[in-house]
């Protein structure tokens, strides 16, 4: 006998198992099938694996459909949206039934929280003011970086990526802290002492000048990315930002020296 869930495949599951259970099947081996590689691997972990109540509760039902005897249940997944004829039966019926008003039910602290979660992450990155930042990681939320990195590795990659390095002649200028000859401060791009110290062109220093088009930082690019002249998404990841970093860290002082 075959039970097959799709659309909530957990709760779907539960629902077939619970009906087995009502209307005892004269066979003795019994064929969940679901779509859901995801709960299906879940529910392989065996009853002590399961965090939420819904998985439990189909432990539980299959336990009892089980017990007292040699009827054996098999979880067995299936394509989905392949034209397999109960699948998707059972995906039209799904449909219609999300479309009928829903009851309340409760719901577990662990599916609260990563709903939570979602939502304010979404909220976080909807309020991202335009600029650099917002462009370079276009919707993506950082990697948290390895615990071993070091702290002024850190602050670089942090830095480079907020659009506010603290290695850039052009952000020390803008803030007074890199007085040029002829100009003490200013906000201007094209200042000559904001000029990149690392490749020694007219072009401002910026973390996008660094990580994206700096001369000085080709060879680098080419071996990390295999692209002297990669896009925001390339140059994305915390160690590829970390190592541009170094390097016009380590350019800028061989500079100075």
């Amino acid at each position: 006998m075959k039970a097959e869930s799709t659309r909530r495949p957990g709760c779907d599951m539960k629902t077939a198992v619970r009906h087995l259970l009502e209307h005892p099947p004269r066979e003795q081996d019994i064929i969940i099938c679901s779509d859901s590689q995801a709960s299906l691997a879940t529910l392989r972990g065996g009853p002590a694996a399961q965090t939420s109540p819904l998985g439990a509760a189909i432990w539980e039902h299959m336990a009892a459909l089980v017990a007292g005897g040699d009827r054996r249940v098999h979880l067995q997944w299936v394509p989905s949206h392949c034209e397999l004829e109960g699948n998707e039966r059972v995906d039209a019926i799904a449909k219609e039934a999300a479309a009928l008003p829903q009851q309340g039910v409760p719901v577990d602290v662990r599916t609260v929280y990563r709903a939570a979660s979602r939502m304010a992450r979404k909220e976080a990155i909807s309020n991202w003011p335009d600029g650099w930042y917002r462009r370079l990681m276009d919707g993506h939320l950082p990697a948290p970086l390895a615990s071993t990195t070091p702290r002024e590795v850190a602050v670089d990659v942090h830095q480079l990526r907020a659009g506010h390095w603290s290695g850039s002649a052009q952000y020390l200028h803008r803030i007074g802290r890199n007085p040029g000859r002829d100009c003490a401060q200013c906000n201007s791009l094209t200042c000559r002492a904001a000029s990149c110290r690392c490749c020694g062109e007219e072009e401002a220093d910026t973390p996008e000048h660094i990580l994206l088009r700096c001369p000085a930082l080709m060879r680098l690019r080419l071996r990390h990315l295999g692209n002297i002249h990669p896009s925001e998404e390339e140059v994305r990841g915390s160690g590829v930002v970390a190592a541009l970093g170094a390097a016009a860290r380590y350019l800028q002082s061989r500079e100075a020296t």
